[in-house]
């Protein structure tokens, strides 16, 4: 269906194809596919623009090829980007929002997205929400998600106070679920170990125009209604100076995974960011521990360096580094126990349309732990090539 296997030569083929005739579409600049072909957005169209709704979404598909050649096509344990030699449609997005107005009066509003891919499998909420909607048998690696789903309600009280209500995403980490905010096609090791989505309520209120926090209540990482009783609660604050264009954030997770047994997950990220003119930098430190996580009821603990160093040739062009260090205490997160991972990876990022970026890569990954957790146990590093393209509708 959406699975084909590729050698060497038609992966190359195939992203030079992918480039090309993307790169001769008209050079128009609307917000979107659709307005460049009707020269009107979705919301338009359908008469919901006068209501304040917006209807979008995006598209990410591509293509990886490992050196290693792992017999069972695995680029394990790197996530999402994870098959080798297979086209696949990671992600189709779709959201309808109505935005909230943050003037001076009381305003409602709320968003919902549905997605289809690939990268579902890594996004679904245990309980009864998205797991199995789709068989596995069916479609393999495809599955449906509804990672958001959420009413907001916005106060005018002191500066502003919103709220969400419901499902969404949550405040841990630098690198997002959705790809079109991501520099690189692939993630990090932090990224597949931290919480991706939470169930709740989450407030949100800015102190002045440097200073913002959050604060919420829900029922834990990546789950909907597992564990009900299991509660924790999420906050998050945020120090920005626009004069030196920097960035300063610290948000927690803290809570029971399970309702009826001691296990307190604690998991923390502290990101810096900086702007310098074209060049932009990010450092990034995770850590998460959880009670009784692995048998005789022993603790897990892990953590992270990240660092990100992007510059913007021009508006359509721009060249990046990711370097990465994951430790997994206790090899609770991956499966090849005590061990260290580390990531290097180099990329492109080209946006020869307004709704369009393509990201081509390399990427570098090696280890030291006690079992080779690449090509199904057999090496201790491999080299990945990797091109995805994003189609924002």
């Amino acid at each position: 269906m959406f699975l084909c296997r590729l050698n060497v030569q038609s992966l190359l083929g195939a992203c030079g194809f992918m480039v090309i005739t993307l790169a001769n579409a008209d050079e128009a600049t609307p917000a979107g596919l659709i307005s460049a072909l009707t020269d009107r957005d979705t919301s338009s169209w359908t008469g919901l623009q006068k209501y304040g709704v917006n209807l979008g979404g995006w598209a990410t598909a591509g293509i990886n090829y490992n050196a290693n050649h792992p017999s069972d096509r695995s680029n394990g344990p790197v996530s999402m980007t994870d098959r080798n030699e297979e086209f696949h449609l990671y992600q189709l997005n779709l959201f309808i929002e109505k935005a909230v107005t943050k003037a001076s009066a009381w305003d409602v509003g709320g968003r919902f997205d549905f997605m289809f891919g690939t990268d579902t499998r890594y996004t679904q909420a245990t309980g009864h929400w998205d797991m199995g909607l789709i068989s596995q048998r069916d479609l393999r690696f495809y599955d449906i998600a509804l990672p958001q789903a959420y009413v907001e309600v916005y106060a005018p009280i002191g500066n502003g106070l919103s709220g969400k209500f419901g499902h969404f995403y949550g405040l841990i980490g630098y690198e997002s679920v959705p790809s079109p905010p991501n520099f690189f096609s692939s993630h990090t090791y932090s990224f597949k170990s931290s919480p991706f989505t939470t169930t709740g309520a989450l407030f949100s209120y800015a102190l002045n125009e440097q200073w913002s926090v959050n604060l919420g209540a829900v029922t834990g990482a990546d789950n909907f209604d597992r564990d009900l009783g299991a509660w924790s609660h999420m906050s998050g604050l945020t120090w920005t100076n626009a004069d030196t264009g920097t960035t300063v954030s610290f948000s927690v997770l803290q809570g029971d995974v399970y309702q009826n047994q001691s296990s307190e997950l604690v998991y923390y990220s502290a990101i810096l960011q900086q702007n310098l003119g074209k060049w932009h930098y990010v450092l990034q430190h995770d850590r998460g521990t959880q009670q009784n996580a692995i048998a005789q009821g022993q603790n897990a603990g892990w953590y992270s360096i990240v660092q990100y160093l992007t510059y913007d040739i021009d508006d359509q062009l721009g060249v990046g580094l990711r370097g990465e260090w994951f430790r997994d205490q206790n090899g609770f997160r991956y499966a090849a126990g005590e061990a260290s991972y580390y990531a290097l990876t180099a990329g492109l990022n080209w946006k020869p349309k307004s709704w369009l970026m393509i990201r081509p890569e390399v990427r570098y990954d090696w280890s030291e732990a006690q079992v080779a957790p690449f090509d199904a146990g057999h090496q201790t590093d491999q080299v990945l090539l990797g091109i995805d393209a994003v189609v924002q509708f």
